[in-house]
């Protein structure tokens, strides 16, 4: 993950946003404290948010363990592609 200061984000800002938009790069922004360590953000593309706001949606409401059981316990005839769309 590339790490940028508020400094050298701000120089760049435009630059670094689009990459992060096209690309799925992860950025970290530090944040200097006075004491203790320092604080700061992640930059993350909008899919890559959304997706982890469904896995977030489908962890929370217990469905995300009722699929994983079933892809665990898959036997032939389960799932075809006829019926999956």
């Amino acid at each position: 993950m590339e790490i940028y200061t508020p400094t050298n984000l701000r120089k760049n800002l435009y630059d670094l946003l689009k990459k992060v938009a096209d690309t799925d790069t992860k950025m970290e922004v530090t944040i200097k404290q006075p004491e203790g360590p320092n604080k700061g953000v992640v930059l993350i593309s909008k899919e890559r948010y959304d997706q982890l706001e469904e896995l977030d949606f489908l962890q929370r409401t217990g469905t995300l363990d009722v699929v994983m059981h079933r892809m665990e316990n898959e036997r032939p005839g389960d799932f075809n592609e006829e019926d999956a769309y």
